[in-house]
């Protein structure tokens, strides 16, 4: 069984457990994909690495039909650039879609313990509940990293940290009292095969925030996202302290907000609408001595960027920005990619595989399989 770790303790060897992901539910790592992914161009000699971030929102939305939904992962996936690594969050233990197209799971953090059940991550809500089906429910919710069979790009180490801390909710106001849900990160080190380059350590997360945690952020939750995104930037520098100045830590996932807090921009906008009227908001900023609305928005836009601030403060910087367009079925670019040194980039785009709900926006997609759209980005390491 897979020990939880700090970042501070001295590296250990990865445990056996990580490998019983291939075997989680029937997941069977050693059967070849049915139809991997065809690159549309043939591949260049001196390939890049391609990573993709991918929410399936624990399959509340994937179709019915098992194969169709597969089917438009292959499409949307696929093209001249194929990923070597795809970065999952809210997948489910034992449900794999991407082995049938050619991605062998190669970290998922429920094997090590480091996971919830889709029912204590949405905290019983039942209106959340209500888009998971009822079989599926008790799985638990993690984060995971698929590599490319077949891929130029071999891993070396991989593993599994926990980044949330284990403080405590206050309820009232319509919200549940209880532990904060534990929040993960999985990684692996990646290097060019037949190549003494610089390795890549990917790092797949999905940080505190989101419509739930969101009401209590009055509660010191800008610290707990701050930390959570420093524990990541910092495992990449005490864990590997013997990394070449070349290797590049690549951190990827859902941070739960955008870069920027605007006027006018999409988190005012959910402020207006999800926060201000919310009576438990409004009991925790009174006893904080928050007597205004201006007062609450400025802690809320605090709140919202602080994973941004924690990157900065590492001398991280961002993949890709607001031109790449919007993740979130709701207009938000939410799914970021962060890089612990410059790195060219050759393309980032954005893979479209849900529908945004607001302001009557034309359709992006024929075929909603998730509530994010996928982020397909091609580094120069």
């Amino acid at each position: 069984m897979c020990q939880q770790r700090s970042v501070l303790a001295s590296p250990r060897r990865v445990c056996n457990a990580v490998r019983a992901c291939h075997r989680l539910g029937k997941l069977l790592a050693e059967v070849q994909p049915k139809q991997p992914l065809e690159a549309s161009a043939p591949l260049e000699a001196s390939a890049p690495l391609v990573v993709a971030t991918l929410n399936l929102q624990f399959f509340g939305s994937f179709p019915k039909d098992r194969e169709t939904g597969v089917q438009k992962l292959r499409t949307a996936l696929g093209g001249p650039s194929l990923p070597d690594v795809i970065c999952v969050q809210e997948g489910l233990a034992g449900t794999d879609v991407l082995q049938e197209i050619g991605y062998k799971l190669a970290v998922c953090t429920g094997a090590c313990g480091v996971a919830q059940s889709v029912r204590e991550m949405v905290y019983h809500d039942g209106l959340a509940l209500s888009t998971c089906r009822e079989e599926l429910q008790d799985r638990l919710l993690c984060n995971q990293l698929y590599t490319r069979v077949g891929s130029d790009w071999v891993v070396e180490d991989e593993g599994v940290e926990k980044i949330s801390s284990d403080m405590q909710l206050a309820g009232g106001g319509g919200r549940v009292n209880g532990a904060l849900a534990v929040r993960s990160m999985s990684w692996l080190k990646l290097r060019r095969s037949s190549a003494a380059g610089p390795a890549a350590v990917v790092m797949c997360t999905h940080i505190s925030g989101g419509r739930f945690e969101d009401q209590y952020f009055v509660q010191q939750l800008a610290e707990e996202r701050y930390r959570q995104i420093k524990q990541c930037s910092d495992f990449f520098h005490m864990r590997h302290p013997e990394a070449q100045a070349s290797d590049v830590g690549i951190l990827v996932g859902d941070f739960n907000a955008t870069q920027t807090y605007a006027a006018g921009g999409p988190m005012n906008s959910y402020f207006k609408f999800g926060i201000a009227g919310s009576e438990g908001v409004w009991s925790d900023a009174r006893f904080a001595g928050v007597s205004t609305e201006e007062e609450l928005e400025s802690n809320f836009k605090d709140y919202m960027v602080s994973p941004f601030r924690a990157l900065r403060d590492s001398g991280w910087n961002m993949a890709y920005g607001e031109e790449v367009g919007v993740t979130s079925a709701f207009g938000h670019l939410i799914d970021h990619m962060a890089l612990s040194r410059p790195v060219s980039v050759r393309s980032a785009e954005v893979v479209y595989l849900t529908n945004q709900k607001v302001n009557g926006k034309q359709a992006d997609t024929d075929m909603v399989i998730t509530d994010h759209n996928a982020v397909k980005v091609s580094f120069e390491i």
